[in-house]
């Protein structure tokens, strides 16, 4: 059965995709399951302002496994002069024939220029596990080696490289709590230090909250957080959601 989500509000928008995708709220029961969403925000007055922002997501969830893909992205104008753009691509397929301990591989491709990210491609593998599922609570926490390469957009003085090629360690948290009735949250935090330089390291996170309105309408509020170690100038922002 294919769900739709329509999404009436929708907070913290000033940032870009991040090297993260919350994929753990798309996961569904078994069968073929997507979402899609779209917001527009703008201030007319002193500050010609408007920012849109748009998702959508198709799983395919099967007894033996789930594929998944996510397709974020975010355009922003500011007095006629973009200020915003970013976009996202993310692919996943989740072995699910063990009870608890699910191995998983992943591609993904995304770009943000408010944080001089011109291209990012990367792949990775690993797991996640399954500390507790049951009936308005599930935590679970995965792990997975990952490849990237990023291509930048440097001003003159920028200490770090251009282009770089680098493999990382990707460890995050997830819980989340609620019924579908009733409002949900969910929230996941990543840690992604680089190998072997243990001390370039990335601090992701986000938090959603989402109440059921009127019929398909869910109002969804996302707050994100986005903290680079070895490039001082990439901190704060958000990450995808």
């Amino acid at each position: 059965m294919l769900r739709v989500a329509a999404s009436a509000l929708l907070l913290a928008l000033s940032g870009a995709a991040g090297a993260q995708v919350d994929i753990e709220t798309l996961r569904g029961a078994e069968g073929t399951s997507g979402s899609a969403r779209i917001s527009l925000t703008g201030d007319l007055g002193n500050v010609d302002a408007v920012h849109g922002d748009g998702a959508g997501s198709l799983a395919f969830t099967r007894e033996s496994g789930t594929l998944l893909a996510v397709l974020k992205g975010a355009a922003g104008f500011l007095g006629g002069k973009r200020f915003a753009n970013s976009g996202v691509l993310h692919l996943r397929y989740t072995f699910t024939g063990w009870d608890r301990i699910h191995p998983e591989g992943f591609l993904q491709g995304d770009y943000a220029r408010s944080r001089r990210l011109d291209a990012r491609t990367l792949a990775g593998v690993g797991g996640r596990w399954t500390l507790r599922r049951g009936e308005g609570l599930a935590v679970a926490v995965g792990s997975a080696l990952i490849w990237e390469r990023e291509r930048l957009d440097l001003r003159a003085g920028d200490p770090h490289p251009a282009r770089t090629s680098e493999a990382r360690l990707s460890t995050y948290l997830n819980l989340q709590a609620g019924g579908r009735r009733g409002a949900s949250l969910a929230a996941t935090a990543c840690y992604q230090p680089a190998l072997p330089a243990m001390d370039d390291a990335r601090f992701l996170g986000t938090m959603e909250l989402k109440a059921r309105l009127l019929g398909p309408l869910t109002q969804t509020t996302v707050l994100d957080f986005r903290v680079d170690t070895g490039r001082p100038w990439a901190s704060g922002g958000r990450t995808p959601g």
